[in-house]
């Protein structure tokens, strides 16, 4: 998501559509060759922009809040929906950048620098526990959270190629080999997913038997991924598609042409469309029923991560001047 904070230049964009051709990746049926517009971020309709301070990126939704982690100052902001302010600063380890996992009682956060894994007791908006973690300096990972179970990629053998199942103290319960820098760990569908990005490959891990069941190609540095609409979407960073894999077959259904190439991004679901942030596209809307890009917000470099909650889309500013967090209005946009 952040990845050592380095963005791409902005890209200038026009208001004309763009040709947006599919790609057929393995077993992915090809679909036809739609448009979709590119706008101004001007245009997108942020109903509220809550200042922060600092470098806001990862967000999560739970416990009736939205938390946001701020690497630079080591801390994770609660943000309360209902009327846009700052519940809670939390001090954690030292740069939280590698993603907020929601368990049933509690926030997990991993802390880059520190190489920690902290707990926070949200009733209390306050850390109860922190314990050691071996994960990769850059971030752009993440933690899945069954249960208070967690699961995170260790860089224990310097590849970052061991998936790590804690218990709630985390305290390390299994420990599974997976393909060459993973990071980003989604749960869904009754299993654990990891992406691969040295290997290009999403693995399905079965959290009982803590084996890898299957092992599914995608395109170039796979990262971010999310769960909706009965499917696992992964944004891939070399050519910013979005491959949707389907977990009944552990096959990519298709792969969708988003053109938001770059490091960083994020990916999510919500309202029934998946949401796509990427360095200098602040916002695509993909619709699931037909796989197509519906528009795009552009031209401006610095938003990153992106979640749905509260009937609004999130997005963190993590500019070196703004260090704001945008919320988005999904009803203003066009019904396609």
């Amino acid at each position: 998501m952040h990845a050592t904070f380095r963005f791409l230049p902005a890209i200038v964009v026009s208001v004309v559509p763009v040709l947006l051709s599919f790609i057929n990746t393995g077993t992915a049926q090809q679909s036809s060759s739609p448009e979709f517009s590119k706008l101004d971020i001007a245009a997108l309709p942020v109903k509220a922009k809550i200042h922060l301070g600092g470098n806001p990126d990862w967000l999560a939704v739970g416990f009736g809040s939205v938390w946001v982690a701020i690497p630079r100052n080591n801390e994770i902001v609660r943000i309360n929906p209902e009327d846009n302010t700052v519940q809670a600063r939390i001090t954690v380890g030292e740069e939280p950048g590698y993603g907020i996992g929601i368990g049933t009682n509690y926030v997990w956060v991993l802390n880059c620098k520190s190489q920690t894994l902290t707990r926070i007791n949200p009733r209390e908006n306050q850390v109860d526990l922190t314990v050691p973690a071996n994960i990769a300096m850059h971030g752009e990972g993440s933690i899945a959270v069954t249960g208070d179970s967690v699961w995170y990629v260790s860089n224990k053998d310097g590849h970052s190629r061991t998936l790590v199942h804690a218990d709630d103290h985390g305290r390390t319960l299994n420990e599974i080999t997976v393909g060459a820098d993973s990071a980003v760990v989604t749960a869904g569908f009754d299993s654990i997913w990891v992406t691969s990005s040295g290997d290009s490959v999403v693995q399905r891990v079965d959290p009982q038997l803590h084996k890898v069941t299957a092992t599914i190609k995608v395109p170039a540095t796979p990262r971010f991924t999310t769960i909706g609409q009965d499917s696992v979407w992964v944004l891939s960073q070399s050519d910013g598609s979005i491959s949707r894999i389907d977990p009944r077959t552990n096959q990519v259904a298709a792969t969708i042409a988003a053109k938001v190439p770059g490091t960083g991004g994020d990916i999510a679901y919500g309202e029934g469309y998946i949401w796509v942030a990427a360095a200098g596209t602040p916002m695509s809307r993909i619709n699931p029923a037909s796989n197509k890009v519906l528009e795009q917000f552009g031209n401006y470099k610095d938003a990153d991560a992106i979640r749905y909650g509260f009937g609004s889309v999130w997005i963190t500013d993590h500019s070196k001047d703004k260090g704001d967090l945008w919320r988005v209005d999904p009803k203003q946009l066009s019904d396609k």
